[in-house]
């Protein structure tokens, strides 16, 4: 059986869709898409009034999100089910799974959205899906692959769109993916157990959790090498930058906290209790705030940015990781 598959290719319509999505962003308010890995679905967050508004069912315990902003869809994984869910955003509803044999964690998309990046965290590969096939019923069998170190986690792409990195957690290394030839260009040694990883400001500066070494490793971009490394508290595990990248926030699983880093100084300048087990973590430029999720309570808590103290607590379900850039403008 064969799902309905888009009449239009995505490469000719980006130049119109980038007019659309900067119109739009300006008017849309943002959502958060906030996976519930105890309850098989994903809690809707609509960020102007800090509310639950849908709940998404998707395959057995999803983890880490993907936004397409071109053709409004959010792609999560399924680490039970073995699958990749694919979300209209528009309708809030499940339009496809790409079934795996692998389970999977880390995802991400190219910059123009036409390829999608999964993690595989046992055969130590990154998986490459065209996405304008992504809706055919054979589309987990059709992939490219690239050979990675241990256990490939968190990946990001580089502002440029030329470059993914992906950290290897048990290499204790980020990888240097070339997107064009999808080739390994270079491995950089990092901290202990590398997982969540984040951009900053221009993209000149990449920022990389350390697990097991309670801190954060900075490597510049254009060199590809490790320039600093900020320690930050027990055990974290994601990482975001505000749109100016003078701020760098870290979500610390072992201390139910999140650290504060002046990027400039390079270390930390206040540390902000949150619930348990805090994981994923993104920020609402809209509204100037950080949205980090809570796996132990349950719920997502939110930071004001200029003040540095968490103002509001939203129940979503049960143990929420939201692993990914989580907030998305639907238009």
């Amino acid at each position: 059986m064969r799902l309905n598959k888009p009449t239009y290719k995505r490469l000719p319509t980006l130049l119109g869709g980038f007019f659309l999505l900067a119109s739009s962003a300006i008017l849309a308010e943002p959502l958060a898409y906030i996976t519930n890995q105890g309850a098989d679905n994903v809690s809707v967050i609509d960020l102007a009034i800090n509310k639950v508004v849908a709940t998404i069912p998707t395959g057995k315990a999803p983890v880490g999100v993907a936004i397409d902003h071109f053709l409004n869809r959010l792609y999560v994984t399924n680490v039970e089910s073995r699958s990749v869910s694919i979300v209209d955003m528009l309708t809030n509803k499940v339009v496809g799974e790409i079934k795996l044999d692998i389970a999977p964690v880390g995802i991400t998309l190219s910059k123009n959205a036409s390829q999608l990046f999964v993690a595989d965290w046992f055969k130590n590969r990154i998986l490459v899906f065209d996405t304008n096939k992504i809706l055919e019923a054979d589309a987990g069998k059709n992939f490219k692959e690239v050979p990675m170190g241990k256990a490939p986690s968190g990946m990001v792409v580089s502002r440029e769109g030329a470059s993914l990195y992906v950290a290897n957690r048990d290499s204790d290394e980020v990888g240097v993916i070339d997107i064009r030839s999808l080739k390994v260009v270079n491995k950089i040694a990092v901290g202990k157990h590398p997982f969540g990883m984040a951009l900053g400001g221009e993209g000149r500066n990449l920022y990389v959790v350390n697990v097991h070494s309670n801190s954060v490793s900075v490597i510049d971009t254009r060199r590809d090498i490790v320039t600093a490394t900020i320690k930050v508290g027990e055990h974290p595990y994601c990482v975001v930058t505000n749109p100016v990248g003078s701020r760098a926030y870290v979500s610390n699983t072992g201390a139910d906290s999140v650290s504060v880093i002046d990027t400039k100084l390079q270390k930390v300048i206040a540390t902000i209790p949150v619930g348990g087990f805090p994981e994923g973590i993104s920020y609402d430029a809209k509204h100037n705030r950080i949205y980090v999720a809570s796996w132990m309570d349950d719920a997502v808590d939110v930071i004001d940015a200029k003040t540095n103290q968490k103002i509001i607590s939203i129940a979503t379900g049960s143990k929420s990781r939201a692993f990914g850039q989580f907030i998305g403008n639907p238009h």
